[in-house]
């Protein structure tokens, strides 16, 4: 057996038969540490001391069979992939297989190409699943919540269409290479998506927010001819910026009456929560920095820094304006929506206090061409009822 490395994922192979295990170990050596076992029992043993990722298993085999090893292993190590490797498979072990959530099926004899494409699709998916396990117990650590990954996850879960569309990014990527590829911001993109609605279901005005702050955020840069990339950044930390909020509790976002000065200071934490979750996610610098100060003003009063001017990052100054706005279009439980007039009076009266001045004449040539004349309640609606993940704002004109 090679010598074990901190690069190498490591792979536990299951068969009683000297044969299949040797051929799979000469193809597995080169790239991953390899352990063997020849009994369901020894592989139980192993997997109570190692640290192991992936696991190949026969179905046929003395004492305990490979299907019930595959339901112990998925009860008691869910955070492992299993490939089955039979030579005695039947359409009912292979349905049970992918019920309990295997990685793959193959069948004997196998061969070099199709064991090697196996097993970078179920650690891609191991690297995948742990990253994202990470960022939930993360996310359960910034909310102070006593839970682990798996219960914020239930969360989520009982939303059908959140719950399809996380499973989505679990998925095998046969093409994936390497780690930081798999999360690349787009696809890290889709998995907040599903936080970020896991917010707005608190709140009906809530939903729809993030997207409609994106793509007024869009326009914004876009406006300013801003480079494609900038752009995107834009519109992501446009969707994001109000990540952070899953840290405040529900009853102070849902709360009529004024908050105590303790509790505004709960509240104002969440564009710092935002960015402290993001950090570990290969999500751009830049993007991490214009949520942490979207709430800050031209004039410093505003969080959680006290920035002023231009020293405020370009990004959050834009995301600030199209926050506001969408706010004040819109309809809270306590009080009308404002019309466009006196829109255009609230940022005039707070460029230069609030807002960067310049971004707001900017802003008020863009509202009045109408491209922002949109019903928020029917985007709320066609959004919530979509089932497939819209792209975040809109292409650059």
């Amino acid at each position: 057996m090679e010598e074990w490395t901190t690069e190498k994922a490591t792979v536990l192979i299951v068969d009683d038969e000297r044969g299949p295990r040797e051929s799979l170990r000469m193809i597995l050596t080169p790239n991953h540490r390899v352990i063997q076992a020849q009994s369901g029992a020894e592989a139980l043993e192993i997997l109570g001391t190692e640290a192991v990722d992936l696991v190949t298993l026969d179905l046929n085999m003395p004492g305990m069979k490979g299907q019930d090893l595959m339901h112990t292993i998925r009860s008691e190590y869910p955070e492992v992939e299993i490939i089955i490797i039979t030579g005695c498979g039947s359409l009912e072990s292979a349905a049970d297989g992918i019920r309990s959530g295997i990685c793959d099926y193959l069948q004997k004899p196998f061969d070099v190409v199709q064991v090697s494409a196996s097993v970078t699709r179920a650690l891609s998916r191991h690297r995948a699943r742990t990253r994202l396990s990470s960022f939930l117990r993360e996310l359960g650590g910034v909310v102070g919540r006593d839970r682990d990954a798996h219960a914020i996850l239930d969360d989520v879960y009982r939303s059908q269409r959140m719950k399809g569309r996380l499973g989505g990014l679990l998925k095998d990527r046969a093409r994936v290479e390497s780690e930081s590829e798999f999360l690349d911001p787009p696809r890290t993109v889709e998995f907040l998506e599903v936080l970020a609605e896991t917010i707005e279901t608190k709140d009906r005005f809530m939903r729809g927010h993030a997207r409609r702050v994106a793509f007024y955020s869009n326009l914004i840069a876009d406006r300013l001819c801003l480079s494609a990339e900038e752009q995107t950044r834009v519109r992501l930390a446009g969707f994001l910026h109000d990540i952070g909020k899953v840290g405040v509790p529900t009853d102070l976002l849902l709360r009529n009456g004024a908050l105590s000065k303790e509790e505004r200071e709960i509240v104002e934490k969440h564009s710092e929560i935002g960015s402290r979750l993001l950090k570990p996610l290969d999500i751009p610098a830049s993007v991490v920095t214009a949520i942490q100060h979207h709430h800050e003003w031209w004039d410093g009063r505003g969080y959680p820094d006290g920035l002023s001017g231009e020293d405020i990052p370009l990004a959050a100054r834009i995301i600030a304006i199209a926050d506001a706005f969408d706010t004040m279009n819109c309809e809270p439980p306590y009080r009308a929506a404002l019309d466009q007039s006196a829109i255009e009076a609230e940022f005039k009266r707070f460029a230069g206090v609030q807002f960067d001045p310049d971004l707001v004449k900017e802003f008020l040539v863009i509202l009045e061409t109408g491209v922002c004349d949109i019903d928020a309640e029917l985007v709320a609606n066609a959004i919530s009822e979509t089932a497939a993940p819209e792209p975040i704002g809109v292409p650059a004109r």
